[in-house]
């Protein structure tokens, strides 16, 4: 069962235009960082809503003095997973459109509003993706080896794109677009592969949308196994979209199994090769050089 903690008159009286999914678990370090990325986005908050979903059953009622239009849900137990928790974000979430971002991550000045007039084209539109390590130091930018356009010039981010750059690419896109995310490691990317897929082969990235992904000391990518537990999530996704389980149409399959191919070929090479680097994204950041 699903909680939600918001004063139903508030979720009829008008929905705002965007609501931002942040799954919470142990962010009480973090999370006022990523409260501020987004107000300083300078949106109203009539116009922007923020769904918080806890998932480590603490107090983040504080949340409420960086930003006033916050709703709260809640799962049945804590520590369920990041997917399950964007899962009730999603269902809480009032707004037209959806973003994503992770209490431990931060938007750049400047990104919804590069983002949304092409999400409000096209219903899908994605950022940049800039990496920082542990200590602050950028790393690498992914969506810079991109080099597809169509004729007007706008770069577009393609399904074969996920399995060229290993990495994550965070959407803005219309609600009635987004499918809801899978409970493995890895769903994230996954989300972002089904959703360009229901649309098509590819969507635009927006190279002045920047999301900042910040590696802490404890990260997953940095945590002893991850590229084992990683390969078992592409191994699964792949038997889901095979099987007709998503929402991956025919037409797409083929170029979605390929792109996960792909990343577990990546994750097989830092199996081998990885044990210098203190994560996956040093490693990748190299092997990009």
């Amino acid at each position: 069962m699903i909680k939600v903690n918001k004063n139903r008159s508030n979720r009829l009286a008008g929905a705002p235009l965007i609501s931002v999914i942040v799954p919470v678990y142990r962010a009480q370090l973090t999370l006022a960082s990523a409260l501020l990325s987004v107000k300083a986005q300078a949106w109203s908050e009539k116009n922007l809503e923020i769904v918080l979903s806890i998932d480590d059953a603490k107090d983040y009622r504080w949340a409420k003095t960086y930003w006033s239009n916050i709703t709260f849900c809640y799962g049945h137990a804590p520590a369920t997973g990041a997917g399950a928790a964007r899962n009730r974000g999603i269902l809480a979430a009032s707004g037209r459109y959806l973003a994503f971002l992770d209490a431990d991550d931060i938007w750049q000045d400047g990104y919804l509003d590069a983002l949304y007039p092409a999400a409000k084209k096209h219903g899908l539109a994605f950022g940049k993706t800039v990496i920082h390590a542990h200590d602050g130091t950028f790393l690498m930018q992914l969506g810079d080896h991109l080099t597809t356009h169509v004729g007007s010039g706008q770069l577009r981010l393609k399904l074969e794109d996920f399995g060229a750059l290993p990495g994550s690419f965070h959407p803005l896109m219309r609600r009635q677009l987004t499918p809801f995310f899978l409970k493995y490691p890895a769903q994230d990317v996954f989300h972002a592969l089904e959703a360009i897929a229901m649309l098509g082969n590819d969507a635009p990235q927006v190279d002045e949308a920047r999301y900042q992904l910040n590696l802490g000391a404890d990260s997953f990518t940095a945590s002893a196994g991850f590229s084992h537990r990683i390969d078992r999530s592409y191994r699964q996704m792949i038997q889901f979209v095979r099987s007709g389980q998503t929402q991956v149409p025919h037409r797409q399959q083929l170029r979605v199994i390929r792109a996960l191919q792909k990343r577990r070929q990546w994750n097989q090479r830092f199996i081998r090769d990885g044990d210098k680097f203190a994560s996956f994204y040093h490693f990748l950041a190299d092997a990009l050089a």
